[in-house]
C-alpha cells in the first residue's frame, strides 16, 4: 500500500524486519530453533503493548512489514470486507489458532527443538492465511483479525489511543492511508479510535490536512 507521507524511519525499520519472515519459515524447516525468534517477538509485543498499545503492529511486526512492503507489490488492494473487523470473527480466529498452538505445544513434550518447530509452524500457517487474503484484498487485511492484534487490543484498551479532535472534517484521507482500513474520522463524536482498530503507525497523523489527529498518552 502506498501512502502520501510516513513517519521518518518507519519504512526503513520495516524493511530491516521483513527478512525475518522467510528466515523463520524456510530456515525453520532445517533449524527449528529459529522458531524462538517468533516467540521472542511475541513476548516483546506483549510487553510493549502495556505502554504503547498496538505500536508493535504498526512498526515492529515482521509479518506486518512483509505484507506492507513485499506482498503489496502483487496485491490487488481491493476493499476489505467489514467481516474482518467483526469481533466474533476476530475471536474465532484467535480461538482456532491459539488452540492449535496449545495442542502442538502439549504434543511437543517440552522438547526444545519440537517447541521451536511449533512456533515455526504457527508463523507458516499465519503467513499462508495472510497472503491468501492480502493478495486479493489490501496487503495487511490479516492484521484486522490477527490473534496477537486481538490480544493487544483487549488489554491495551486505554493505552496510547488515537485522539480525534473537533478540527476533523471527516474527509476520509485518513482511511485511505490506514494499512488496516480504519477510518479515524468516523470516531470524531467519541473523540478517540478504539485500541483494536489502530496500529499506531501514525500514517493518518502525518497525512491529516487539519492536524486533527494525535496520540493521547
Amino acid at each position: 500500500m502506498s501512502v502520501m507521507h510516513e513517519k521518518p524511519y518507519r519504512k526503513t525499520m520495516q524493511l530491516l524486519l521483513t527478512p525475518l519472515v522467510p528466515l523463520v519459515i524456510i530456515g525453520g524447516i532445517y533449524y527449528p530453533y529459529l522458531g524462538y525468534i517468533a516467540l521472542a517477538m511475541m513476548i516483546l509485543m506483549l510487553v510493549q503493548a502495556l505502554f504503547r498499545g498496538r505500536y508493535y503492529c504498526g512498526w515492529i511486526c515482521a509479518m506486518g512489514a512483509f505484507h506492507e512492503r513485499i506482498l503489496a507489490r502483487i496485491s490487488f488492494k481491493r476493499e476489505m470486507p467489514q467481516l474482518f473487523k467483526k469481533s466474533w470473527f476476530r475471536w474465532l480466529f484467535f480461538t482456532a489458532l491459539m488452540s492449535l498452538m496449545a495442542t502442538r505445544l502439549i504434543m511437543s513434550g517440552g522438547d526444545p527443538s519440537r517447541v521451536g518447530a511449533v512456533f515455526v509452524m504457527m508463523w507458516t500457517v499465519a503467513t499462508a492465511i495472510a497472503i491468501s487474503f492480502g493478495v486479493y484484498y489490501k496487503p495487511r487485511s490479516w492484521c484486522n483479525f490477527c490473534p496477537m492484534a486481538t490480544m493487544q487490543g483487549l488489554y491495551s484498551r486505554n493505552t496510547n489511543l488515537l485522539k480525534v479532535s473537533e478540527d476533523c472534517r471527516q474527509c476520509g484521507l485518513c482511511r485511505k492511508v490506514c494499512p488496516v482500513q480504519t477510518n479515524p474520522g468516523a470516531y470524531k463524536s467519541q473523540g478517540y479510535v478504539p485500541s483494536q482498530e489502530c496500529m499506531r503507525c501514525e500514517n493518518c497523523i502525518v497525512n491529516c490536512p487539519r492536524k486533527a489527529l494525535s496520540f493521547n498518552p
